[in-house]
């Protein structure tokens, strides 16, 4: 039965390997452990072992993911980059603006929405959608 754990972390290490989520490491490594303790603990024992270590090893992911996440904190460089209004949208009543070489939805706060060629700029972001303010100098 030990043999299948070393298959097991193999299989996991490789699909970590493809798509890079830490969970599959986690498996990966418990099921090697696991393996390697099969040469000490009966076959009835390993089950057990694997899914307790299991257990252990996905919550102690999940925690240090959760806290890195709230440390990183990464500015998010689109605020405040002009943008030039396209169109509005017929269908929605959203804007349409260019930027990054790619047209990007957009809405503006309270007020009239800008003339098609106009400048604003980003202010936030919900999803794929842009949150515009008026840009007050214009672009570079």
């Amino acid at each position: 039965m030990q043999w299948a754990f070393l298959i097991l972390a193999l299989l996991a290490g490789l699909s970590e390997l493809h798509t890079g989520t830490f969970y599959l490491a986690a498996i990966a490594a418990v099921a090697f452990v696991t393996f390697l303790l099969g040469f000490v603990l009966p076959d009835e024992a390993l089950l057990m072992t694997f899914l307790g270590g299991l257990v252990v090893a996905l919550v102690l992911v999940w925690l240090i993911r959760r806290r890195f996440a709230r440390r990183a904190g990464l500015r998010d460089f689109d605020l405040g980059q002009p943008v030039t209004v396209d169109r509005i949208d017929p269908g929605t009543g959203r804007l349409v603006v260019h930027y990054r070489g790619t047209s990007w939805e957009a809405e503006m706060p309270a007020g009239a929405a800008p003339a098609p060629g106009a400048a604003a700029r980003i202010v936030g972001r919900t999803g794929n959608r842009l949150r515009l303010a008026p840009l007050l100098e214009p672009p570079p």
